[in-house]
């Protein structure tokens, strides 16, 4: 792939794609959909995006499947390029990928963490474009209104804490990203060759021990 076709891969096919695929999910103005369904989306997109950002490094599982996506490729990525679009990523992107990620993808349903000191966070979604709203949240004497702001953890109790986010805004900062990214590879040499190195490796068959008439 040359540059140009770089570009226009990520312009064209990956952000259509996100637009055709995520954008009818995000049902703004109605009260079902889009909650799981969104951070799902997004962060699987910030998964193969990180692998082509971090680059394939030549690794294999002990049953000889190359390793393209890791956590930390997909953490870099909103650690680096998202944070090009909201600062807040550099300081909140891994607890985003923790919350939002492992738990939808594998679990259905958002993670709630627990560190070594006994903190408690629990997810909290809005459906906005916004970045603030205020929120009934929930605790233990019944619900109070807080304001919530995309990304920023909240305590709600002494030991109790929420980070929020907004389903509308990750769609949002998904689409700037892979503008801020493209940007990237057409200044930085090195990035445009692991995205080219990496992408070659992905369009080789992957190793299976599966059979097929």
């Amino acid at each position: 792939m040359s540059q140009k076709e770089i570009v226009d891969y990520l312009q064209t096919d990956i952000r259509e794609s996100v637009i055709d695929d995520v954008k009818p999910c995000l049902t703004l103005g109605v009260p079902r959909g889009g909650y799981f369904s969104v951070p799902r989306l997004v962060l699987g997109y910030v998964d193969y995006l990180g692998a082509l950002y971090h680059g394939y490094t030549g690794q294999n599982t002990n049953q000889g499947r190359r390793i393209f996506a890791r956590a930390s490729y997909a953490k870099e990525f909103l650690h680096d390029v998202f944070a090009k679009v909201d600062p807040e990523y550099a300081k909140y992107g891994n607890l985003l990928w923790e919350i939002y990620r492992n738990g939808p993808v594998h679990l259905y349903e958002p993670l709630n963490l627990k560190n070594p000191s006994g903190s408690i966070i629990q997810w909290q979604i809005f459906k906005s474009e916004d970045k603030s709203a205020i929120l009934p949240i929930k605790f233990s004497g019944g619900h109070k209104k807080m304001l919530v702001i995309h990304l920023l953890p909240v305590r709600v109790e002494s030991n109790e804490w929420i980070q929020p986010i907004s389903t509308g805004c990750l769609y949002n900062d998904l689409l700037a990203a892979i503008d801020e990214y493209t940007k990237m590879i057409q200044t930085d040499p090195d990035l445009e060759i692991k995205f080219r190195d990496t992408v070659n490796e992905l369009i080789l068959p992957e190793n299976t021990s599966l059979t097929w008439p």
